[in-house]
């Protein structure tokens, strides 16, 4: 009877570690880092949104991978509720769904990008409006989900390998500061409770993912049993 080497299995397993992904507010001194209009939430659509996308080996003692990207992000809010917080003002909720992703400064090849379904967007307001600051947020649970694709090479001394991210706590996160209308700071509410005009703001964000090396087939093992059955007669 041929025997499957499970220890290869259980090595495979322990290979999983998570992939922490940042960059900061203003790293390009020239523009904004989101926009939105009614319940689109947007990149800047600026010709260029560049961006130094930091990627640390999960808080281990290597230095943090480094690419010069363009951000670029289609999300979706949509309202929920609208919290009294005494005073005047409230926490306007909204679910988020949508996608963003880093990509190649010249090339425009992707790096990581991802998808969020079923998070959240909050923002600081007063009864019909939002104030100067607001978070996008995404975690993986039994009732929402964040994925990531790495694009490139399997980095394994990152966590980083080629395809999809497995859980089981992958998220995301956005900090947006600076928000406003064209006009000035805060932006206004329509009867909907979402933007009325086109609105813009910086942005900072931080992330995590799991991957794990794409599974070796049965076949493969199979194979390996075979070599090492000859070998031994």
């Amino acid at each position: 009877m041929l025997r499957i080497p499970l220890i290869v299995v259980a090595g495979l397993a322990a290979a999983a570690q998570a992939g922490i992904f940042s960059f900061a507010s203003d790293n390009d001194q020239a523009s904004f880092t989101f926009a939105g209009f009614g319940g689109a939430v947007t990149d800047a659509a600026d010709a260029s949104d560049p961006f130094t996308l930091l990627i640390d080996d999960d808080n281990g003692a290597n230095n943090p991978l480094s690419y010069s990207v363009e951000f670029q992000a289609d999300l979706q809010i949509s309202y929920i509720q609208s919290v009294p917080l005494g005073g005047g003002l409230f926490m306007h909720a909204y679910g988020l769904s949508g996608d963003f992703g880093f990509y190649d400064l010249n090339s425009g090849a992707p790096i990581l990008t991802a998808t969020v379904s079923d998070g959240g967007f909050t923002a600081l307001g007063l009864a019909n409006s939002w104030l100067s600051s607001a978070s996008a947020i995404g975690a993986d649970s039994a009732l929402s989900d964040v994925t990531y694709t790495w694009h490139l090479a399997s980095n394994a001394a990152y966590g980083l390998y080629t395809g999809d991210s497995v859980g089981p706590a992958d998220d995301a996160g956005f900090t947006l500061t600076f928000l406003q209308h064209d006009a000035g700071s805060g932006v206004g509410l329509d009867s909907a409770m979402l933007p009325g005009a086109k609105w813009v703001s910086e942005g900072s964000y931080s992330g995590s993912a799991t991957f794990v090396p794409a599974p070796v087939s049965l076949a493969a093992f199979l194979g390996l049993g075979a070599i090492a059955s000859r070998r031994r007669r």
